[in-house]
């Protein structure tokens, strides 16, 4: 079993980013995550979970890794924490788990490796809440049919839903520019949000399901790629 991958673009600073997370599959048990720009790979991560298969996790367990593994790199993007990938890339041969930049001007400060940015970056969000999307089933989304789309949002810190939340599924195609919206709506006062879409017909290229949502916690997407 492969798990449903992530694939999000960031405008910041003038470029647009593109961060995709994928799992490579039990007979590879890592969870990687590239961040393109301008058509070059700026940096990758790479977590192995062997490890957990050994100790007979779950896929749930497995998808959330993957989930906090893709929107912790999406999140410090959008916060302008990365702006070591502006620099042009230069990939370590001894070390496959990290692309990093090119090394700085003579007399400078050393560059921060991305890593590094991000720790930084989630030791000071550990006190400031944020909005957070979890799924409440296990969506299936086919070409032409009908589906449901079923989220609750939460509050980071505290854990406790989020009422209110203003709530949009979008139909992304990369072979139709223009986003189709499936559906809005807003969370109840369990933090809940559940609706009914019709997932348009295939018409070549990749799709996907976008849940995006908004409150005065921020933002938060969630991603699901369509298939035949």
């Amino acid at each position: 079993m492969v798990l449903t991958g992530y694939n999000t673009d960031i405008d910041f600073g003038g470029m647009t980013y593109h961060v995709q997370t994928e799992d490579k599959g039990r007979n590879n048990p890592v969870i990687e995550s590239l961040v393109y720009a301008n058509g070059e790979i700026l940096y990758s991560r790479r977590t192995p979970y062997k490890d957990l298969l050994a100790e007979g996790v779950d896929a749930k367990a497995l998808a959330n890794l993957m989930d906090r593994q893709h929107r912790t790199i999406v999140e410090a993007i959008r916060r302008g924490r990365l702006e070591v990938l502006s620099a042009q890339p230069e990939v370590d041969e001894a070390d496959d788990t990290a692309v990093s930049a090119s090394g700085p001007p003579a007399g400078s400060a050393p560059e921060r490796t991305l890593d590094e940015v991000i720790l930084e970056y989630l030791e000071a969000q550990k006190e400031q809440a944020h909005l957070v999307l979890r799924s409440q089933g296990d969506e299936d989304f086919v070409y032409g049919t009908s589906s449901s789309v079923r989220i609750v949002a939460l509050n980071s810190s505290t854990g406790e839903p989020v009422s209110d939340v203003r709530v949009a599924v979008l139909f992304k195609s990369t072979a139709e520019p223009r986003r189709l919206v499936l559906g809005e709506g807003t969370t109840g006062s369990d933090g809940t949000f559940t609706i009914e879409i019709n997932v348009p017909r295939f018409n070549g290229g990749t799709a996907a399901v976008v849940v995006t949502a908004e409150s005065s916690l921020g933002q938060s997407e969630m991603k699901h790629l369509v298939h035949r």
